[in-house]
């Protein structure tokens, strides 16, 4: 039996309509889930913006309690000055976690003399013939001659005997990252001597007591005798980083306080998440959450 051309026709548009439906309603599904996921990244993006703001005025709440202790010489938050994590809760699940070190304390790579290198490298563990020849590749680093400094020393030749396609700078490190680039640096090394080590102690004198008891407490023992030797407190490490479950936002700056670099202002100023470490609580974090505008930890 023929189907009538009439039959035909109307089963051709029904199947043409029905295909249009689909593919209008695949468009929509498409522009709909397209919308939610740039509505998604918008929150996500303000949520981080929000994270930033919050770190960096912590960080800048930091330098201001720094300048108005010494101007005014108040205690101020009495935050520790020695690199320790603070962990301070604030509203919304959020979490602040900021440190202040005092690069006074530290071991400066330009100022620091070679034979007090060697001391404090070999009071923070590193074998005695590791201590040597580390501290002669950072002073033929930072010097401006070509000659290899003796024990161990280490210049364009020794770089490329080595293998590296670089050579030492000669001149100043701009960083302590910098160590990575000497010829007898490891990772392991650098981790262990990295916490210690600073461009910014322009004295280069620094306590290698106090510096060996907080970072090698258990295995090195102090240097006997001696005055204990203040810090200029003329330059100051911060950070400050917020979390609000998975997302995060940090700061990093090293602020001036003196010193002939500058005056008082910043000379690193640079985004960066400080690395997981156990933080402890401290009686400024009710100052820091009023500071930002935060009534308690709990909301």
């Amino acid at each position: 039996m023929r189907i009538p051309q009439r039959g035909k026709e109307d089963g051709f548009v029904l199947v043409s309509v029905v295909m249009v439906l689909a593919a209008v309603s695949a468009v929509l599904a498409t522009a709909i889930l397209q919308s939610r996921a740039n509505a998604a990244l918008v929150r996500t993006r303000a949520d981080l913006a929000l994270l930033q703001g919050m770190a960096d005025g912590v960080v800048r709440l930091l330098a201001y309690d720094l300048a108005v202790g010494r101007t005014y010489r108040a205690t101020g938050l009495g935050l520790p000055e020695d690199g320790t994590p603070i962990a301070c809760p604030l509203g919304g699940g959020r979490t602040l976690t900021l440190s202040l070190e005092d690069q006074g304390r530290l071991i400066d790579l330009n100022q620091t003399p070679r034979p007090a290198l060697e001391e404090a490298f070999a009071r923070l563990g590193l074998p005695d013939r590791t201590a040597l020849a580390l501290s002669a590749e950072i002073v033929d680093y930072r010097d401006s001659d070509d000659v290899p400094e003796p024990n161990g020393g280490a210049e364009l030749a020794q770089y490329r005997a080595r293998g590296l396609a670089y050579g030492p700078r000669n001149g100043p490190f701009l960083s302590a990252d910098e160590i990575g680039r000497l010829p007898s640096m490891t990772p392991e090394i650098a981790g262990r001597l990295q916490p210690a080590l600073t461009v910014y102690n322009e004295g280069g004198s620094f306590d290698l007591a106090a510096l060996a008891r907080r970072l090698q407490p258990s295995a090195v023992t102090p240097p006997a005798g001696g005055r204990p030797v203040p810090s200029p407190r003329q330059y100051f490490r911060m950070s400050a980083t917020v979390a609000q479950g998975t997302a995060r936002a940090g700061r990093i700056g090293v602020y001036a306080l003196g010193g002939s670099r500058t005056g008082t202002d910043f000379l690193v100023w640079q985004p960066g998440v400080a690395p997981g470490a156990p933080a402890l609580d401290h009686p400024a974090c009710a100052a820091i959450r009023g500071a930002l505008g935060e009534e308690g930890g709990t909301r």
